[in-house]
């Protein structure tokens, strides 16, 4: 097939779907899929995951359902392990191509976070609403328009009767929020392909690079008495606030000295600290969380984050050495969640193959840009040794947020885009 009729066909047709397109995504928005503790007690997910299942059911497909398995996933040390996965499954749809092209993997999680107190939304949380253009929801940009759109692209191509020459999978993984484990057993499960796309918000701008993360928490002890004779105990907080010293200081150093062409400098942000009972006690303990976001250039030779907590851990040694009393007292540091950062070159295929599709659509270059934050990107390239990028429909400021929306122009554009990439990939069958 000629290759602008194909596309001219591909753009009339979501236009002819454009209410069904709309609908079902409000249908998945509706499906409550909250993450409850993290992952670690569990999630809401299959709520979505049936109407996933069903769809794949109805496009001909027979989905390949799996909840993930903390013990086979230990092995991989990503730092998100004792979640409970009990009625939180995966969902993985494997569309065969006739032969001779390239695969692709569409991944996309149906999980988000809680959506909070329900009286800080204009709009219900789990309605769908419309307005002005924008679909409201939970989830709506992170990232069940990404997700959604996913399989919507394939379907669309499905009823124009355009054959793939390469493979298609589309997975719907669970647990992203809680560290990613779910497309860690995709990984796991053996699912490959000659690349993948991760349909994560990002305003349509194309991601080939984000961010790695650690999470830590530190514990550090003193001695308790009554603040009337302060100077005989031992202030944990204010050692603490020397130990978080130690890392300001190394956060100004990594800024000063490293250095990306698509993304920011390292960061390390002290987000949680709790110590003390009273203000007239000197306090025995405090412990405070942190976590430090670093350039894939930092990551060691597995793509882990091994360099860094080295020059972490160093910083905070450093410091309790010059201190008499942590020193001989030094604090409890543990490493809880982890994920690396991942990069290909901006002139990859791949790469080239979305910016080529988005300009069919928009007659205007892409984006090409780095991620601030981490995704599950990161196991395709690191663990799966396979191009990846990551690109989706939506504002990521959108994430996590009140009144989180989608507008509806960007979903069905989005689809538009995507529909091209993977003709453009895989090959169409004459």
């Amino acid at each position: 097939m000629e290759r602008q009729k194909m596309k001219k066909r591909i753009a009339e047709k979501i236009a002819q779907e454009r209410d069904a397109l709309i609908c079902f995504l409000q249908t998945v928005i509706r499906a409550d899929t909250q993450v409850v503790g993290h992952g670690i007690t569990g999630g809401n997910e299959a709520n979505g995951q049936k109407i996933i299942a069903a769809k794949l059911r109805e496009m001909g497909c027979d989905p390949d359902i799996f909840e993930p398995d903390d013990v086979r996933l230990a092995k991989y040390g990503q730092g998100n392990q004792g979640h409970n996965y009990q009625n939180r499954p995966n969902v993985v749809g494997v569309f065969k191509g006739t032969g001779g092209g390239r695969s692709l993997i569409l991944n996309g999680h149906v999980d988000t976070m809680p959506y909070g107190e329900r009286a800080a939304w204009q709009m219900d949380p789990l309605g769908a609403e419309i307005k002005d253009g924008k679909l409201y929801g939970v989830g709506a940009a992170d990232m069940k328009a990404g997700l959604v759109a996913n399989l919507l692209a394939v379907e669309i191509l499905q009823k124009l009767g355009i054959a793939l020459k390469g493979d298609l999978i589309f997975q719907s993984v669970v647990d992203e929020e809680g560290g990613g484990n779910g497309t860690l057993a995709c990984v796991e499960r053996g699912y490959r392909a000659d690349a993948a796309v991760v349909s994560e918000p990002t305003d349509l701008r194309i991601f080939p690079a984000h961010m790695g993360f650690i999470f830590y928490a530190v514990t550090v002890r003193g001695k308790s008495l009554h603040s009337s004779a302060k100077w005989l105990g031992v202030n944990a907080i204010e050692k603490a606030m020397l130990l978080m010293q130690a890392l300001h200081e190394l956060e100004h150093r990594w800024l000063l000295t490293k250095k990306h062409p698509l993304l920011p400098g390292p960061t390390i942000n002290v987000g949680e600290i709790s110590g003390g009972t009273a203000g007239s006690t000197v306090p025995d303990q405090c412990q405070f969380k942190f976590c430090l976001h670093y350039l894939p250039t930092d990551s060691d030779r597995t793509g882990g984050g091994s360099l860094v907590e080295k020059e972490v851990l160093d910083a905070l040694t450093a410091k309790c050495r010059g201190d008499e009393w942590l020193s001989g007292h030094p604090p409890e540091i543990v490493k809880y969640q982890e994920g690396s950062p991942f990069e290909i070159p901006s002139d990859h295929p791949l790469v080239q193959t979305a910016a080529a599709a988005y300009s069919q659509v928009f007659a205007s270059p892409a984006k090409v840009e780095g991620m601030l934050a981490g995704c599950d990107a990161r196991h395709f390239a690191n663990l799966a040794g396979m191009p990846v990028i990551v690109f989706g429909p939506a504002e990521a400021a959108q994430a996590h947020s009140t009144n989180e929306y989608v507008r509806i122009e960007d979903y069905i554009q989005y689809i538009e885009v995507l529909c091209g990439l993977i003709t453009d990939w895989c090959g169409v069958a004459e």
